[in-house]
């Protein structure tokens, strides 16, 4: 009996170690993926803390701003109301 019982040129051990040496870039590949991914993932996140603290900031100027046009609203208001004819 040879090495190539099922007629495929090679012995089951060699397929089987092709197999695993596949496998086993594979699983290499992936693990740097996955390094990348989450190292995207905590850059993103440290993305999303800065744009939260902008936003904070800028509805807050934004609330200035509304109350300063308000107050400019009332005495342009005050002044053509109180113009002489």
């Amino acid at each position: 009996m040879s090495d190539e019982e099922n007629g495929h040129g090679k012995s089951r051990l060699d397929r089987l170690e092709e197999f695993t040496e596949i496998l086993l870039q594979e699983h290499i590949a992936f693990a740097a993926e996955h390094k990348k991914l989450l190292t995207s993932q905590v850059v993103l996140n440290d993305q999303l803390q800065s744009l939260g603290a902008l936003q904070k900031d800028l509805a807050e100027s934004q609330k200035h701003t509304g109350e300063r046009m308000n107050t400019l609203i009332a005495v342009v208001d005050d002044l053509v109301r109180k113009r002489p004819q």
